[in-house]
């Protein structure tokens, strides 16, 4: 009964997650080219350019599997499906796994950068990795509501 607006809940928190992770990934890619040049001469250059290309690819993979299992949860519901199969009681586990090696990746690395003076994007990049890191640890409060609303309703 309650699974659905928390799945529907989950989705929306996701898609929104998702566009700051665009946005984020966006501006940091504007510094890549400089970052990749850097790399090529510094090998602490090179290991930066990697950690952030890594999580913000977990970040999004994170939030991806996120976002597709939230709406296989909410068709599941539209067929008329009122009890949770299997597999939704495997979902919630996953997502809260890989939401939480995500955001523990991201906040390794991100939470110790400084921002940089008269660099903007990058700046922002290092905001929107954060606002990210929020959302994350939300979403995995929620796929835990989400799982345990499964096991009473079964």
């Amino acid at each position: 009964m309650f699974r659905l607006p928390v799945a529907i809940g989950i989705a929306a928190v996701s898609l929104y997650t998702a566009q700051k992770s665009y946005i984020a990934i966006t501006n940091l890619r504007r510094y890549e080219e400089r970052s990749e040049r850097a790399a090529k001469y510094s090998e602490t250059a090179a290991h930066e350019l990697h950690k952030t290309r890594t999580t913000q690819g977990s970040s999004a993979g994170a939030i991806a599997l996120s976002l597709l299992s939230s709406i296989a949860i909410i068709l599941h519901s539209a067929l008329g499906f009122t009890n949770p199969t299997a597999w939704e009681h495997i979902l919630p586990p996953i997502n809260i796994l890989t939401i939480f090696a995500a955001f523990m990746h991201n906040q390794n690395f991100w939470k110790a950068k400084a921002k940089v003076p008269f660099v903007g994007g990058f700046n922002e990049g290092i905001q929107k990795s954060k606002e990210i890191r929020q959302m994350l640890f939300g979403l995995g409060i929620a796929w835990g509501a989400i799982g345990v609303i499964g096991w009473i309703s079964n």
